[in-house]
């Protein structure tokens, strides 16, 4: 009995398995002939490097816009076996791996075509300089406070000890320089639990009331210097979703920061509503002061690890610049967002969104 003819030959069913897999591929898959135009290109290689709709029988030279990959075919076409070059595409933001292979019919034959594998390595590159940030903050945050702790253990050694007038100061100012560290290091550890995605929440009901109450705790450093700390509470407000502990960590945070950039006779507020978006029951908390502002080019980077803005040059001291981001990162943890809104020279708003208990 002759075979059908529609069934598939013997190299038919390699064929759609290699087509398939291809077309699956995270990484770029672009085949080029010999003559330099296009027999191939997979969905990814058309998004990593903004190739045109219609490929088919294009030079490389019309359809990519980085000038050096067509250079890479030259090579490899020219003998120069494979090539691999890291290529930066400023206008996509992105930071490729591209590598040509030449392939030919034998070992021992010319190459007929060349393959491109396109790998985007963007997500690493910038993890590559988060942490290269993060190991220059912590060393930049932790060399004042251990050099003022060396200086006065040196001053101590050096004689001071002896002079109690002195000593009691010296030995007091090495207690909150580590105390900085400890807070520094609680932090860092309290950070990396979040983003980590290994933060314990037990989230409840819970009444915009606790909240308050967990802001009520920094009015006596408002009262010390003289700023105003109201509430503005709708009594129709839900109850938050969420765990009560790390929400009222939250508003401290904010609370704590708008006292610390609120000039003496300030005004510190508090206030939230409930809001509804995209058919979501929110609850919308806002901290508002009449301090000195954010510049605008600042208030993108106000959420970053040991970012500190021009406010905070001259406060070193009084903080790690790890709680908006701590904030920030909790905030996520519970679905909700938050963002800040500033006018220097008159104030800031810092604006959480979080899912209510309804």
């Amino acid at each position: 009995m002759p075979p059908d003819a529609g069934a598939p030959g013997p190299s038919a069913l390699p064929v759609r398995l290699l087509d398939a897999v291809a077309e699956r591929l995270e990484e770029g898959l672009v085949v080029v002939g010999a003559d330099h135009r296009l027999r191939f290109a997979n969905p990814a290689a058309r998004v990593l490097l903004r190739l045109p709709d219609a490929l088919e029988g294009r030079r490389l030279e019309d359809a990519v816009q980085d000038y050096r990959i067509p250079l890479m075919v030259t090579a490899c076409l020219g003998g120069a076996g494979e090539v691999v070059r890291e290529l930066d595409d400023p206008a996509a933001a992105r930071h490729l791996v591209v590598r040509a292979v030449p392939v030919a019919e034998t070992a021992a034959a010319a190459p007929v075509e060349v393959a491109l594998l396109v790998r985007d390595e963007t997500r690493l590159r910038r993890l590559e300089t988060v942490r290269r940030d993060f190991v220059a903050n912590v060393s930049h945050e932790l060399r004042t406070p251990v050099t003022a702790i060396q200086l006065l253990v040196e001053t101590l050694l050096g004689g001071a000890l002896e002079d109690t007038s002195v000593a009691g100061e010296f030995v007091s100012k090495i207690g909150l320089e580590t105390a900085h560290m400890a807070q520094m290091v609680a932090e860092l550890i309290e950070l990396s639990t979040i983003e980590s995605g290994r933060l314990p929440l037990r989230p409840v009901p819970t009444p915009v009331q606790d909240l308050v109450a967990a802001a009520e705790r920094l009015r006596p450093l408002a009262d010390e210097r003289h700023q105003e700390l109201r509430h503005d509470v709708d009594p129709a407000t839900p109850a938050i979703l969420g765990d009560p502990s790390r929400l009222g960590q939250v508003v401290r945070n904010l609370v704590h920061n708008a006292i610390k950039y609120t000039p003496v006779g300030g005004v510190i507020t508090l206030s939230a509503r409930g809001r509804t978006q995209r058919g979501r029951e929110l609850v919308e908390l806002r901290v508002s002061d009449t301090g000195c502002g954010i510049a605008p080019e600042e208030l993108g980077r106000v959420f970053e690890r040991f970012y500190k803005t021009d406010r905070s040059r001259g406060r070193d001291g009084e903080g790690t610049g790890l709680g908006l981001a701590i904030a920030r990162h909790t905030v996520e943890a519970h679905g909700g967002s938050i963002e800040v809104e500033s006018t220097p020279g008159v104030g800031s708003v810092f604006i959480v969104r979080l899912p209510g208990a309804v």
